[in-house]
């Protein structure tokens, strides 16, 4: 029963991954625009400018847990591509429990009321002519942590169904 959770979360993971993948190319097409307002026609836009970290989060934040359930993540991988199966499933489980499992706590206890507040105060841009949304900006912390911990989630039922193969 665990391990269909698990599955069904790394779908879940993996379709976000999917309907993000479109965000690299609207990232190119919008700084090219900016690039052209600016440098062909003398002319900008700060909303446009502003659209661009708006991409980047939702690119980066959203897409974390599906790069961890890919396991396309960054790793510092000395030792760990010669461990035996059981091995990098101590590994993940344990890191998972003991690294990953307590930066989400803590994660979650930070970035909640930071992401509320912007919410209480429908906070926009510093800008004058800027984008008034920094509200949902901010929103993408919690899609990351949304996202990792989905795959925290994956990830230990996983490792722990591994570790007991052996």
């Amino acid at each position: 029963m665990l391990y269909r959770l698990s599955e069904k979360i790394e779908a879940l993971l993996e379709a976000s991954g999917q309907i993000l993948a479109f965000l690299p190319l609207i990232l190119i097409l919008v700084q090219f625009t900016v690039v052209l307002m600016v440098y062909v026609f003398a002319s900008g836009s700060i909303q446009l400018q502003e659209s661009l970290q708006y991409i980047n989060a939702m690119m980066f934040l959203g897409g974390a847990g599906y790069a961890a359930v890919r396991d396309e993540h960054v790793r510092v991988d000395i030792f760990y591509s010669t461990f035996s199966k059981t091995s990098k499933a101590r590994v993940d489980f344990y890191g998972t429990l003991f690294l990953l499992v307590p930066f989400l706590i803590l994660f979650w206890i930070t970035t909640v009321p930071y992401v509320a507040q912007s919410w209480r105060e429908l906070e926009a841009s510093v800008e004058t002519s800027g984008l008034p949304y920094v509200y949902i900006l901010k929103t993408t912390l919690i899609l990351f942590a949304l996202t990792l911990t989905l795959h925290a989630i994956s990830a230990l039922i996983r490792s722990f169904a591994a570790m007991r193969k052996e």
